[in-house]
C-alpha cells in the first residue's frame, strides 16, 4: 500500500480537532493539571517527554501546542491512570485526553526511542484524530492482535506508522527493540492531509544524525551507541544525513519514501513523501550511498563504499586518502563526466598538498595523481600519491569515465608525462 493509502487508513474515521477561527492553524492548549478522581499527575520526566512528543506532531503539521493557554481551538489533558491496560486516548472535536498507566516503568520513565515515549506519541495521535493503521483496538478486553491475523495490507507496521500495533520486523525492518519517538512516514502524510504541512520546520540547512542541528533528541546522535529510529520531515534548505559515527555497513538512501539501514539496524531511518535531502555522509564501514534527483554531495567515509548519485549534478567528496585505497577502494556506480565532480579539496588540505600534478607514472613526489579509463568496460580510476613515496595512497574506481576536469581540489593543476 502507498504512503497516502496508509494515511487514508489512519484517517478512515474522519476525525479532527476543529479550527474554530478558521485560520488553518490549529492551536491546542494542553494541561498536566486536569487530574480527576482515580488519576494522578505526570512526573517531571513524563512531562518533559510528553512535550517532546507534542513538538514532534507540531513539527510536521500546522498544529501549535501551548501549555495552559487561555485561548485555543482545542484542549488536551495528559494524566496517569490505572484504567487503561497500558495507555489510551479519548477524542472529541474540541477536547482530548491521554491516559497512561504508571504501573509500567516505560510509562513512568519514558525515554527517547523507548516504548514509553513511542506510546505518548501514539496516544497523542489518537487525541488529534488518528485511528490505528488497521481495524483493531487494544482496549484490554479484545486481542491479542497479530500481524498474521489482523494486518490487512503488507505495510502495517511500526516502520511506517506509530499508529500500528505490529513490529517493524514484519515488514523486513529491524529496530533492535527500539521504537520511533516521532511521527513516521504515514503519520506525517495523515497529519498533513488533515491539518496541513508545516513547511517552517527545519527550512534552512539541516543536519540529521551526527553533528545534528535539529534540536530534537530523536533526530540527533552523539555516540555510536545512540539509536536512530526516525523519519525525516524537512521544510527546505540544503540538508544532510550524517551517519559518520557508525562503523557498521550501512545503506543510506536519499530518495523520498525510502528506508535506510543505519548503524546496527535495518530500515530504521526513512524520508517523508515530498522531502528532499541533498547530502549523505557514511561511516567507517562498507557503505552504500544512494542519491536522488537533486544535486547530491555524497561522502562515503572510511571503508570500501559504493555510491550512486542518480540524476542531478552530484559531488563525491573525500576528506582523507584512507577513505578509498588500493585494497579497499570506493566505487562510483553512475559517474557522468562533465556533470558530476570528485571533490578532493579536504583530502589535499589534510595531507598538506598545495598542488596536483597529473602524471602517467608516479615518481615519488607528493601531489602526483593519475587517471585511467578502459573504454571496453567503461571503467575509470583515479590514483594519488600524497606522501611522496611513489606508492598509491588514494585509489578510486568508477563505472563511467573520469576526466581530470571532473576533479575539484582547489589547488593549481599541472601535467607531466614521460
Amino acid at each position: 500500500m502507498s504512503t497516502d493509502g496508509i494515511a487514508d487508513q489512519i484517517d478512515r474515521k474522519k476525525r479532527k480537532l476543529n479550527d474554530t477561527n478558521g485560520d488553518k492553524s490549529l492551536r491546542v492548549a494542553y494541561y498536566f493539571s486536569d487530574v480527576r478522581a482515580g488519576e494522578s499527575g505526570f512526573n517531571e520526566v513524563q512531562k518533559q517527554q510528553a512535550r517532546r512528543s507534542l513538538q514532534a506532531w507540531s513539527d510536521v503539521a500546522n498544529i501549535t501546542f501551548e501549555e495552559q493557554a487561555s485561548q485555543a481551538d482545542a484542549r488536551l489533558s495528559l494524566v496517569n491512570s490505572t484504567v487503561p491496560a497500558v495507555a489510551d486516548a479519548m477524542f472529541s472535536s474540541s477536547w482530548g485526553l491521554v491516559r497512561v498507566n504508571p504501573n509500567y516503568s516505560n510509562s513512568r520513565t519514558p525515554k527517547v526511542n523507548g516504548f514509553g515515549r513511542h506510546t505518548l506519541t501514539h496516544e497523542i495521535g489518537h487525541a488529534l484524530g488518528a485511528a490505528h493503521t488497521g481495524n483493531y483496538n487494544g482496549d484490554g478486553k479484545s486481542g491479542p492482535f497479530t500481524y498474521k491475523e489482523h494486518a490487512t495490507y503488507a505495510q502495517d507496521s511500526r516502520a511506517y506508522s506509530v499508529m500500528s500495533y505490529f513490529e517493524a520486523s514484519h515488514t523486513h525492518q529491524d529496530f533492535k527493540g527500539k521504537y520511533a519517538s516521532s511521527p513516521l512516514m504515514a503519520d506525517i502524510a495523515w497529519a498533513q492531509k488533515v491539518y496541513g504541512a508545516n513547511h517552517k520546520t527545519r527550512n534552512t540547512d539541516t543536519t540529521y544524525g551526527f553533528n545534528s542541528n535539529t534540536l530534537r533528541d530523536d533526530l540527533s546522535l552523539s555516540s555510536s551507541r545512540d539509536d536512530a529510529v526516525f523519519c525525516v520531515w524537512d521544510g527546505g534548505g540544503n540538508d544532510t544525513l550524517d551517519f559518520s559515527g557508525y562503523g557498521q555497513n550501512q545503506v543510506i538512501n536519499l530518495r523520498a519514501e525510502s528506508f535506510s539501514d543505519v548503524g546496527p539496524m535495518k530500515g530504521n531511518v526513512s524520508i517523508a513523501k515530498g522531502v528532499t535531502v541533498e547530502n549523505a555522509i557514511g561511516g567507517s564501514g562498507s557503505d552504500v550511498l544512494i542519491g536522488n534527483p537533486a544535486d547530491n554531495r555524497l561522502t562515503g567515509g572510511g571503508g570500501p563504499d559504493q555510491m550512486a548519485g542518480g540524476a542531478g549534478r552530484d559531488t563525491f567528496a573525500y576528506a582523507d586518502a584512507s577513505d578509498s585505497t588500493l585494497y579497499a577502494p570506493d566505487r562510483l556506480i553512475d559517474f557522468v563526466s562533465g556533470e558530476d565532480k570528485i571533490d578532493v579539496s579536504s583530502l589535499l588540505r589534510k595531507h598538506q598538498i598545495n598542488a596536483l600534478t597529473f602524471v602517467n607514472k608516479l615518481t615519488g613526489k607528493a601531489g602526483e595523481a593519475g587517471v585511467g579509463y578502459d573504454p571496453q568496460k567503461n571503467e575509470s580510476w583515479l590514483v594519488m600519491d600524497v606522501t611522496g613515496d611513489g606508492q598509491i595512497d588514494f585509489y578510486l574506481e568508477s563505472l563511467g569515465q573520469i576526466r581530470i576536469s571532473d576533479i575539484a581540489g582547489n589547488v593549481p593543476v599541472s601535467y607531466r608525462y614521460v
